[in-house]
Formats: C-alpha cells, sequence, structure tokens
C-alpha cells in the first residue's frame, strides 16, 4: 500500500482541530493563564462542556444508529458547527480581557457551544478521514498528532498575547475544510455504513465492540488518567502534551511494518503488550532508582502511542464503511469526555492526591495492562468460527502466488457483478484465508464477512470453499 496515496496537504488542518480541541485540557492551557476570575470562569465552562459532550455525542450516536448520519453531515449542521466552534473560542477573547466578562454564565455558555461544535466536527472530519486505510492512518495522524502537540507546546511557553493570536488562527483552519467539504456535498456522500445493518441496535454495537474494543478501551484510559494526573514539567512542558509528541515518535515506525498478517491483531497481540511488559518490569524498581524514573517518561509515550492507535484503528473502521462516523465518532466524544470526568473526580479523592496521584494511576495502568495481556493470551485459543462456511484453506491454495490469485479473483469479481468489498474478500478468500483472518485485515466484523461471504457464493454459483477455490483456479 502507498502511504501517500491520497493524502493532500489540506489535510494538515486536521492537526489544528487536534491542538484546538476542547474535551482534550492542553487545548485550555493558553485561556487557563489568561483569565480575570479565572476560577469561576474555567470551573463553569469545562464542567459545562464535558457534560454536553457526554450528551451531544450519546445523541449523535444514537441518532446514526437509528436514522443514519448522512444528516449530521451536510452543510447545515457543519455549518453551525463551525460557526459555534469560532464563537465559543471567541467568547473567550473578552472574558481574558475585560474584567467581569468571564463569569460563570458566559464560561457555560462557551463550553455548551464548544461541545456541540465538537461532535458535529469530529463527524465531519471522521467522515473526510476515511478515505485512509490503518497503515496510511497510522503514519498521517502519528504526523498530525506530533505537530498539534508542538503547536500545543508553543502555546504554553510564549506569552498570552502571542498565543491568542496563534489561537485565532488555528481555530477557523479547523473548521475551513469540513465546512468547504459539506457545501461540496462530500462528505454526505461517505459511505454510512447503513446498507449493512438491518438489525437492532444493540447487535450492532456488539458488532463494532468487536471490531475496535481494544483501541477504544485504550483511548478511554488515556483521557482518564490525563484528567486524574497533571504533571508540569520545569512549570512548562504539560507532560501529557509531551507524550502524545513520544507517542507519535513510537507510532511512526509501525506503519512501516511489513506482515503477511493483519495489522490490527499484530499491535494489540503483540506490540503493545511487549511494551506494557516492559512497563511493568521498569515499575518494579524501588522509587528514586533510573529504571522507576525511565517507566514514568515512557507511560506518557506509551498512552500517547495508545491514543494514536486507537484514533488510526477508527479511522480505518470508518475506512472499511460498515459502521457510520457519527455512530463511531459519538460514541468516542462521548466516551472521552466522560472518562474524562471520571478522572477529573478522581483527582478529588484522598487516594489520588498522595503524590501526585502516582500510585493510584499505576493501580488503573496496571489493570488495562493485565486486560492487553490477558487478550494477547487467550486470542490464540479463541475457537475459530468459519469452519463450518468456508473450511481448512488447502496447502495448494496457501502456495499460490498472490499476486496471480488477486488478479484472476479480480477478473472472476467483474464476470459476476461482485460488489468492490466483495471483490476484495474474494481476494482473500482465494488465497486461503477464513472469516476471522478477513474480518482482521479488514477492520470489520465477522457477521459482516459471513454476510458477503454468502452473497459471494451465491453470485459465484458455488455452495463450498472447495468449488470457490475450484473456480478461482479455472
Amino acid at each position: 500500500m502507498q502511504l501517500s496515496k491520497y493524502f493532500k496537504p489540506e489535510t494538515l488542518m486536521f492537526a489544528a482541530f487536534l491542538a484546538t480541541l476542547p474535551v482534550y485540557a492542553p487545548s485550555q492551557l493558553l485561556f487557563g493563564t489568561g483569565f480575570i476570575g479565572v476560577e469561576n470562569f474555567m470551573a463553569a465552562f469545562a464542567n459545562t462542556m464535558l457534560v454536553s459532550a457526554v450528551v451531544f455525542g450519546a445523541a449523535a450516536a444514537l441518532w446514526s444508529l437509528r436514522r443514519g448520519d448522512a444528516a449530521l453531515r451536510s452543510r447545515v449542521p457543519v455549518t453551525a458547527a463551525s460557526v459555534a466552534y469560532i464563537v465559543g473560542y471567541g467568547l473567550m477573547v473578552p472574558a481574558c480581557a475585560v474584567e467581569g466578562v468571564a463569569s460563570p454564565a458566559v464560561g457555560a455558555v462557551s463550553g455548551l457551544l464548544l461541545s456541540f461544535a465538537t461532535v458535529v466536527l469530529a463527524i465531519a472530519w471522521g467522515a473526510y478521514l476515511a478515505q485512509f486505510g490503518l497503515r496510511q492512518a497510522l503514519l498521517w495522524l502519528a504526523v498530525m498528532v506530533g505537530l498539534a502537540s508542538l503547536v500545543q507546546l508553543l502555546l504554553s511557553s510564549v506569552t498570552f498575547a502571542v498565543g491568542a493570536i496563534v489561537f485565532c488562527v488555528l481555530v477557523p483552519l479547523s473548521c475551513l475544510l469540513p465546512c468547504w467539504l459539506a457545501w461540496r456535498g462530500e462528505l454526505e456522500a461517505v459511505d454510512g455504513g447503513e446498507s449493512h445493518h438491518a438489525g437492532p441496535a444493540r447487535g450492532r454495537l456488539r458488532a463494532l465492540a468487536s471490531v475496535v474494543a481494544m483501541p477504544f478501551v485504550g483511548l478511554m484510559v488515556f483521557a482518564f488518567i490525563m484528567g486524574a494526573r497533571k504533571f508540569v514539567l520545569f512549570d512548562v512542558v504539560h507532560m501529557e502534551v509531551l507524550g502524545c509528541a513520544l507517542g507519535a515518535i513510537v507510532v511512526l515506525p509501525i506503519c512501516l511494518i511489513k506482515s503477511s498478517r493483519p495489522l490490527m491483531p499484530l499491535i494489540y497481540r503483540l506490540l503493545v503488550p511487549l511494551f506494557c511488559l516492559v512497563l511493568i518490569v521498569l515499575n518494579a524498581f524501588p522509587g528514586g532508582t533510573a529504571p522507576l524514573w525511565l517507566a514514568g517518561w515512557m507511560s506518557y509515550a506509551f498512552f500517547g502511542a495508545v491514543a494514536i492507535l486507537a484514533l488510526a484503528s477508527l479511522c480505518a473502521a470508518a475506512h472499511a464503511s460498515e459502521f457510520s462516523p457519527g455512530l463511531i465518532y459519538g460514541l468516542t466524544v462521548a466516551g472521552f469526555a466522560l472518562c474524562s470526568i471520571l478522572g477529573v473526580v478522581a483527582s478529588q479523592l484522598p487516594v489520588f492526591q498522595v503524590e501526585n496521584g502516582g500510585p493510584a494511576l499505576l493501580v488503573v495502568s496496571t489493570l488495562y495492562f493485565a486486560y492487553l495481556l490477558a487478550s494477547a493470551l487467550f486470542a490464540p485459543f479463541r475457537p475459530a468460527k468459519d469452519e463450518a462456511l468456508l473450511g481448512e484453506p488447502s496447502e495448494a491454495t496457501a502456495g499460490e502466488v498472490a499476486v496471480d490469485v488477486a488478479a484472476r479473483c479480480e477478473v472472476l469479481a467483474a464476470e459476476c457483478g461482485l460488489t468492490p468489498r466483495e471483490g476484495e474478500i474474494l481476494a482473500y478468500l482465494g488465497r486461503g484465508h477464513g472469516i476471522a483472518f478477513v474480518a482482521e485485515a479488514l477492520v470489520i466484523s465477522e457477521s459482516t464477512v459471513r454476510t458477503h461471504v454468502k452473497s459471494i457464493y451465491k453470485k459465484l454459483g458455488v455452495g463450498s470453499r472447495e468449488e470457490l477455490l475450484e473456480k478461482v483456479d479455472a
């Protein structure tokens, strides 16, 4: 796969959206130092913004489940969200400059506007980024998260006036591309996946969980830990920002890994668990030692990398067109805001106030590490569910040259009128792969693969894997 395929320079505007994202606390560092009467304003702003983000995100996901999300990506809501994003941050400017303006009421209005805008713009950006497969998403999200982190580090180290000017440039840039695409009708044209889901909402949520559960959990743990602990290095560098920058460096080589196996299982069953084991070993050393100090730094890089991997996995799920961007990113924003709230609440508990929450957060991290390790250990022992439909791949098929098989499957798909996705799945079946492999490679659920396989069998006029392979060979 060409990693640069479909990439355009304007995609880098997404870094501006990440740098100004209100549900991510570091985006508020600039304004946190500039307000007159900051405590009342910021408390009202943060509480309203996070709670309403949970409500708006959940509502968008529910709407997408029942009616599809094409309406959420049309020009009216995207334009309204862009205006709300600019006005919401615009209210902070006079609040910083004029005494008495930074009231709780103004903070609540700003938070409400920004939470609504964040949900709609996240869905719009998600629909745009759905053009990228997993490897491409890993590369470009690592680049954009790295750029956003550098911008946030810049904002925390310059004067308020300079930072405000930079922020006033970034906020419109966050909305420009989604607005342009919405008015051209390109966001509505993105396949929202509604045609794949005729079953009940609970079944669709289970299917989504089977695809993105591990990355989603990682992103939620990241949100909780970043909300519960605020560590500032040299009173300037916020470690969560630096962690994302380091995480981007960690992720970049992953997209270049050459493997015949699907990339998602390789990441979450091998690479991430290995990183967990290293952190567990380093955290076992006594306090004040170099290994424990290194573990502290590596933990921020680890969770930064986990967040980037999660975003890339969500992009890949949207790219597969099985689930709509409204469902994926509505749940993501709602879950991230909810876990941030839980993190902030936890930080007020006595157990989290000991040593800046280190021991308590270590317990949370260890539980997450245990979840990752258990998933990696037990994944190979899961019973295969596709033998009844596809059977075991033959040795002859396993030895075929992949390019030759793909070419013959492409011809067969064109002759039998297969859809692009069915043709893609046929290429995997022709090489002897089963349902689980196909689902992991394409970042879709196994139930959807089975539906496509049945359709492929019907269109090809075959009733078994052997007959399918014979037709491919012929």
